[in-house]
């Protein structure tokens, strides 16, 4: 299954706003960080394919 960059931005929207408002918000950190380095992940990989993409060879 694929997940889009919005959709791990709104996830992590919804998480920080759980972390900010609930007594138990401390624990959802692991999460919350997890998240963040699959946001990364997913923005290195449209990155690369649009660099790809727009390659244009040297005549």
């Amino acid at each position: 299954m694929t997940v889009s960059v919005d959709e791990i931005r709104q996830a992590m929207k919804t998480l920080a706003r759980a972390i900010k408002t609930q007594p138990y918000g401390e624990q959802l950190w692991p999460i919350f960080e997890r998240l963040e380095r699959e946001l990364k992940a997913a923005e290195d990989k449209e990155a690369r394919l649009k660099t790809a993409l727009e390659y244009e060879p040297k005549n």
